[in-house]
């Protein structure tokens, strides 16, 4: 994320600035909608991120609270993944941060792979990972879909992803001129999507729809790409296991109730709660843990898994201070921790 890079400036001026213009992602030329101006990307309700002034008054408040984080240094917690489940079923397995194994009808999902051990354009500087990958990339199953909301350091490894490509030669479903990045490095089997549109995925005799659904948050991988493509959350939809919602990052809006009136009853939702704080910096493009209960319930969610938190230190909530938040939050709304479910890296479960 933008974030990532402009505390690497922070830290390393002169190098990070020649890095951040070398890194920045190709810029989408597409037809002008409500949310791209033909040159720029935006989001339709007028919250937009922050700039480097507010980053700096952010870093520099004397009254800021940073909790600490710590390293854990505990092996993968989860056995080798199954190879497939049968039609009907659903299991999930946590990998980290925004990167989940979702397993459906005999086709695995990966959601923004990251094995990063730091989300930053260099691994010396930057956010590093405090937790493992829960699991390891040689013990993936055989992957035949990923799904890649934005391209965003926390949420696009360009270093790990090409190497997931190569040998699994997955399908990357992703937002409009992600692809473009993509194909750079040699992943060519991509689909752009923009919000709202469809794709037909086809395996053996299985057939999923994939849409591609409105997010609230921002883009760019350097200094000269902010905006320049787009962000999304998909829902994936089958007729034997129901709908899949991947919300990707987001600040909490109004369009996640039109998600849920489209689909009707979401049986599975992987939803965002970490890097909330302060929320006045951070409120536009990350939801807090009550306002993710809110989007469970507005997109009727049988069950909800928490994503995007305690895996690298991004904002001013402590490591374990979202899962706190979000128990407190669903209790408060009358919701059980069945109903929006943490797994640790490695934990999965099967719905």
């Amino acid at each position: 994320m933008l974030l990532t890079i402009l505390a690497v400036i922070a830290a390393v001026p002169l190098s990070a600035l020649i890095i951040g213009r070398a890194i920045s992602a190709p810029l989408y030329k597409g037809a002008v909608s409500d949310h791209f101006d033909g040159k720029q990307f935006f989001n339709p309700s007028g919250h937009k991120a922050r700039g480097l002034s507010d980053v700096l008054k952010w870093q520099s408040d004397q009254k800021r609270v940073k909790k600490p984080w710590k390293i854990i240094e505990n092996p993968v917690l989860g056995d080798k993944p199954t190879p497939s489940v049968s039609s009907g079923e659903v299991r999930v397995t946590y990998v980290g941060h925004s990167t989940v194994l979702v397993q459906m009808d005999g086709i695995n999902i990966l959601t923004d792979p990251v094995w990063y051990n730091r989300t930053s354009p260099v691994q010396w500087a930057g956010p590093k990972r405090v937790r493992p990958a829960g699991i390891k990339m040689e013990d993936l199953p055989p992957i035949h879909l990923i799904l890649q909301s934005h391209n965003h350091w926390d949420h696009l490894d360009i270093v790990h992803l090409p190497k997931i490509y190569a040998q699994h030669k997955p399908l990357v479903v992703t937002s409009l001129g992600v692809s473009q990045f993509l194909n750079k490095y040699g992943i060519e089997k991509t689909v752009d999507m923009d919000w709202w549109d469809t794709h037909t995925f086809k395996k053996d005799n299985t057939e999923l729809t994939i849409t591609c659904v409105p997010a609230q948050h921002f883009s760019g991988r350097g200094t000269k790409d902010r905006n320049a493509t787009l962000w999304s959350g998909f829902v994936v939809s089958s007729p034997q296991s129901g709908h899949i919602y991947f919300a990707g990052d987001s600040g909490y809006a109004t369009f996640f109730k039109s998600i849920g009136e489209k689909f009707g009853k979401i049986r599975l939702a992987l939803i965002p709660i970490g890097a909330y704080k302060p929320e006045w910096f951070m409120s536009a493009i990350h939801c807090s843990p009550s306002e993710a209960v809110q989007i469970h319930l507005d997109v009727n969610a049988e069950q909800s898994l928490a994503i995007h938190h305690s895996t690298f230190p991004l904002a001013d909530d402590g490591q374990n201070e979202p899962i706190e938040e979000l128990e407190k939050a669903l209790i408060l709304r009358g919701l059980s921790n069945d109903d929006f479910f943490v797994l640790e890296e490695g934990q999965y479960k099967t719905l």
